[in-house]
């Protein structure tokens, strides 16, 4: 049966009908969520703002539908500078930012920012996005930052004290000793100074994820600087009886970083290998990228469980916490953490792997090259 131009539009019409009405529920739908749901159009206009919208944004339905979604919104990055919604709107991923702020009146909110595309049947696309307040998540956060801070100042002044009366002991200042009260003299005054490296470690990670640390980035000889750091950890090399190579080939690599932390990142990594090395040795190798330089450094050490190297670079990440592992090693767990931090906040990225238990590790890491000729 041929359809007439009536039934046609009779059933165009009917379809419309249907097609309304399920758009309404669905706004319906996203209208008693307790989320922030925002819908956007391909012209980049608002189309659904939800209660729970017009709550964390302190605008109202009427005013801000229809209009561009980055000047009805107005969301910023951490650092303040303004963030580009229409970005992250048509993209065939989806988005998950964390810690966006919004405004609304002379309140702030913390949010995190989700969008995923939609298209319709007919080929019509939309983009949902998500506001959820993560503001008293980020203030107990800032709150815990803060003791953290405080308590670690307060303590590192009486444990630096202690630790230099317990020098001054060892040292026989107020007189001999003998061979058993040195050896628990030197007991104490080891765990007192992996207390005070605890102490630092956590106020350096507090600066760092506050943003408090600044980057001095100039033109540096990377192989130069890595040789010169690297020469203070000799001792500990030659004490455990391995091997340090630097294969440079001859060659230096200039990069675009801060000479002091790159050269706490080369101690750190270094550090860790000796402590986890029993024979052979450690090898820094360099690999030249078009925009970066790659730094090795490859151990024949203890190596790291695959399970376990998931780990790597977390925040008090210690692959093994056994009182004998801790004690032998004197590690905080937050070596790797502050690395990442420095890495990253140079504009390099980080990384490490390993065969498996007793096959050594490498890890490696890359800074941006010089531009400066």
């Amino acid at each position: 049966m041929i359809d007439t131009p009536q039934s046609l539009t009779e059933k165009l019409y009917q379809k419309n009908l249907e097609l309304l009405y399920e758009r309404k529920r669905m706004e319906q739908l996203l209208y008693s969520v307790s989320e922030a749901v925002v819908v956007v159009d391909s012209n980049y206009k608002i189309t659904i703002f939800n209660n729970a919208a017009e709550h964390i944004t302190g605008k109202i339905y009427k005013e801000i539908i229809n209009q561009d979604v980055d000047l009805a919104l107005q969301l910023f990055n951490f650092d303040d500078t303004p963030f580009d919604i229409k970005a992250h709107c048509f993209i065939e991923t989806k988005t998950n930012i964390s810690g966006l702020i919004i405004r609304s009146g002379e309140k702030k909110f913390f949010i995190n920012f989700n969008s995923v595309m939609v298209t319709s049947e007919s080929g019509q696309r939309e983009c949902l996005i998500t506001l959820t307040d993560i503001t008293n998540e980020k203030q107990l956060e800032q709150a815990k930052d803060d003791f953290i801070s405080v308590a670690s100042h307060e303590l590192r002044t009486p444990m630096t004290i202690i630790k230099s009366y317990l020098w001054m002991l060892t040292a026989k200042k107020a007189g001999d000793l003998n061979t058993k009260q040195l050896e628990y003299l030197l007991k104490a005054s080891n765990a007192t100074q992996r207390m005070i490296d605890l102490i630092n470690d956590t106020l350096s990670i507090s600066r760092l994820e506050q943003g408090r640390v600044e980057f001095d980035l100039r033109k540096i000889p990377l192989v130069e600087t890595i040789k010169e750091y690297s020469s203070d950890l000799m001792i500990k090399v030659q004490e455990r009886g391995i091997f340090l190579n630097i294969e440079d080939n001859g060659k230096e690599y200039f990069v675009n970083s801060d000479k002091g932390k790159t050269g706490e990142i080369i101690m750190n990594l270094v550090g860790n290998s000796v402590k986890f090395t029993r024979s052979g040795g450690i090898t820094i190798s360099f690999d030249e990228e078009p925009d970066f330089v790659k730094v090795m450094v490859k151990d024949t050490g203890a190596g790291i469980d695959a399970y376990d190297q998931k780990n790597l670079f977390h925040k008090f990440g210690r692959l093994d916490n056994s009182y004998q592992t801790v004690a032998e090693t004197g590690g905080t767990g937050l070596g790797l953490y502050i690395v990442k931090l420095y890495v990253e906040g140079m504009g390099g990225t980080v990384g490490g792997f390993s065969e498996g238990i007793n096959k050594g590790s490498t890890f490696w890491f890359t800074l941006p090259k010089s531009q400066i000729i």
